[in-house]
């Protein structure tokens, strides 16, 4: 029969083996961060001979010649803009239609909670030329939109099933009661569904922001001028003759380019695990 000194020792065991479990993996996602944010403020001479050091002479050079040339903020600005209309678009279209699968009786329901999950399995890639060949006929090549569109598109079925999924946790009798009390559907899901549902949006909103800020794929095949580039696109013009790279200036347009989603992450990660979690507890 085990003691209770025994048993507490074990249960120490247990717990320094799972925080450094957990400390090893922290330092996978955190070191390449990290390094880059070192790199960023070393000399070029300095980064080829020794890359993975800790800065011997570090020096803001790097960063003043990447904000002296301009082009990095015009390539954010186009980032912001598709990904603040993206996720505009993305909010409106997924909640609503959340709401109606969820509390709306219609046959059409199930037949079109199963046409979102085929949505999901819908590789990228696979639309890429279509696409472009649509763009081209519209003339909407090189423009925000062509950048928005496929956004809302591939992010509507994932973003509504996880409104359907909240939105199903909330009682019906609530949504009676304000009936009774005279409220009309617009004003049932206005003022109280959206406030009830403001985790789940913080969750899509952190989640997707990340994802548009950093697409490369659909920007590298429907923008080609210099002032429709995005920022992932635009980090290629460090890449010279040759494919030399200046990768002094690289970091530092690197650094600068992941700060604001590391920003709205960090901002927003408590209710981005609340919404995560939401009704994980529930029976």
């Amino acid at each position: 029969m085990m003691t209770n000194d025994g048993y507490a020792a074990r249960k120490m065991v247990k717990k320094v083996i799972f925080a450094i479990v957990i400390l090893f993996f922290l330092l996978i996602q955190i070191y390449p961060v990290l390094w880059v944010f070192m790199a960023s403020i070393k000399p070029t001479v300095e980064l080829s001979s020794t890359p993975f050091s800790l800065p011997a002479n570090p020096t803001f050079e790097n960063y003043i010649s990447v904000i002296r040339e301009g082009n990095i903020w015009r390539y954010m600005w186009n980032s912001i803009k598709v990904t603040g209309g993206s996720l505009i678009l993305i909010m409106i279209f997924s909640s609503t239609l959340g709401f109606a699968l969820s509390k709306f009786r219609c046959r059409l329901n199930s037949k079109l909670y199963s046409f979102l999950t085929f949505g999901i399995m819908i590789p990228v890639q696979i639309t890429l030329i279509p696409l472009f060949i649509f763009y081209s006929r519209m003339g909407i090549l090189n423009t925000t939109f062509s950048l928005i569109l496929p956004q809302v598109g591939f992010a509507i079925p994932l973003s509504t099933m996880m409104f359907v999924n909240f939105f199903t946790f909330v009682p019906d009798e609530l949504i009676e009661a304000a009936t009774i009390d005279g409220c009309t559907p617009y004003s049932i899901f206005t003022k109280i569904m959206l406030p009830l549902a403001k985790n789940t949006f913080v969750t899509i909103a952190s989640m997707y922001s990340i994802l548009i800020w950093n697409d490369f794929i659909f920007a590298n095949t429907f923008i080609s001028r210099n002032s429709a580039k995005t920022v992932a696109m635009g980090l290629k013009d460090y890449v010279g003759a040759f494919g030399n790279v200046d990768w002094g200036l690289t970091f530092a347009a690197i650094a600068i380019s992941i700060l604001p989603p590391m920003i709205v992450y960090f901002a927003l990660n408590k209710q981005v695990t609340a919404g995560m979690t939401i009704g994980a507890t529930k029976g």
